[in-house]
C-alpha cells in the first residue's frame, strides 16, 4: 500500500493580509450595528492609525477598491471610497449626507 499525501487546501487570502496590522483588530474596522456618526468617526480615526503605520497600506487600499469591500481597509472609509469611484456593490448609509455636508 502507498500512503496518500494530503495537501491542505491554498489559502484564498492575498499574501499581504498575513502581514496586516489589522489583524485581530476587526471591531475597529467594521461597524456594529446602529453605530452613531459620532462613534463611526471616532473608530474610524482609530482604525486610520492603525493603517498609517501599516507596512501594506497600499495593497490594503488597492484590494479594497477592486473588491469594492465595506468597512474600513486600506486608510479609507466606504464613503472615501466610493467618493474615489470605488463605491461597494452595496449602499453606503450615510453616502448622501456627507456628500451634502461637504458641498
Amino acid at each position: 500500500m502507498t500512503a496518500i499525501e494530503v495537501q491542505a487546501p491554498q489559502s484564498t487570502r492575498p499574501w499581504w493580509m498575513e502581514n496586516a496590522g489589522c489583524q485581530g483588530k476587526s471591531q475597529l474596522f467594521f461597524p456594529p450595528p446602529g453605530e452613531r456618526p459620532a462613534a463611526r468617526e471616532r473608530r474610524e480615526n482609530r482604525a486610520r492609525k492603525v493603517c498609517f503605520e501599516c507596512d501594506v497600506l497600499a495593497d490594503c487600499q488597492t484590494y479594497a477598491r477592486h473588491q469594492r469591500e465595506l468597512g474600513f481597509w486600506g486608510g479609507e472609509s466606504e464613503i472615501e471610497r466610493a467618493e474615489a469611484g470605488f463605491a461597494p456593490t452595496t449602499p453606503v448609509i450615510g453616502l448622501r449626507r456627507h456628500r451634502t455636508a461637504t458641498n
